[in-house]
């Protein structure tokens, strides 16, 4: 049972590093931190939708 939270833990730390990495990559990572921007939540919808769950968009306005 432990072993399999510190997988699920390792997983989102993985995709979450992923995702900011790539936000820097293309130049957006001070924005979306002035912006409060959380990776963690963007890792865990990627991880639902790798997993074949539908994962619903919000938009702003």
């Amino acid at each position: 049972m432990a072993s399999e939270e510190s997988a699920k833990a390792a997983r989102l730390i993985k995709v979450a590093k992923a995702v900011v990495g790539e936000l820097q990559r293309q130049g957006f990572s001070e924005v979306l931190a002035d912006r409060r921007f959380d990776p963690v939540e963007i890792a865990k919808a990627v991880i639902k939708a790798e997993d074949g769950d539908v994962v619903p968009i919000r938009r702003s306005r």
